[in-house]
């Protein structure tokens, strides 16, 4: 995993002369709001709107790392979610801009609605999948509609316990789908 995550971050390092979608350019900034909709193993959900940047940085015409880093703190704890995302945007002579995304990343919480649900002692896996529209309204400024899906899983293995002459254990998981829905706003640097 560390490898993927280095590799990740050392192909964005790397300027590359064809890695921009537009003549010079090779980073994009956006910031979006987000729908958020959350769903475990029962059949509670709730949902939330919230805003999120992002730096991407183009390696390749269309290719684009898009390394994301959330740090939370909590009562008593730092929490994280560091992913390394690979989008490619369809790029053409048209203003609508279509892309797929994946990515996948390491965190020790599961932050629903980007509030932290608990810190917990072990690595939990990030699996990032989305797909979207950019649609320029300047050679540089495009509105960006996302749909992403995540999947927080982890296994912090089985905890036993005895008290009175009884036993018993915990087995601690997470499963978690974050179904998310982002509007924004992209800006070509």
């Amino acid at each position: 995993m560390k490898r993927i995550v280095t590799c990740l971050l050392l192909a964005a390092l790397v300027p590359a002369a064809q890695a921009q979608p537009r003549e010079g350019k090779t980073r994009e900034l956006s910031v979006s709001g987000s729908y958020q909709r959350y769903s475990s193993g029962s059949s509670s959900s709730s949902s939330a709107f919230l805003i999120s940047p992002r730096l991407g940085i183009f390696v390749h015409r269309g290719f684009e790392i898009e390394p994301e880093v959330l740090l939370m703190f909590a009562t008593g704890a730092t929490v994280y979610v560091l992913n390394g995302n690979v989008s490619y945007n369809f790029v053409g002579e048209g203003k609508a801009v279509p892309f797929l995304l994946l990515g996948y990343g390491i965190a020790n919480t599961v932050p629903l609605f980007n509030i932290p649900t608990t810190k917990v002692e072990y690595s939990v896996g990030v699996l990032n999948v989305g797909a979207g529209v950019k649609a320029f309204l300047t050679e540089d400024i495009a509105l960006r509609f996302e749909y992403r899906y995540q999947n927080f899983s982890g296994d912090g293995g089985t905890t036993n316990y005895s008290f009175s002459g009884y036993s018993y254990s915990i087995t601690r998981k997470i499963d978690v789908r974050l179904h998310t829905v982002q509007f924004g706003l992209s800006v070509l640097l």
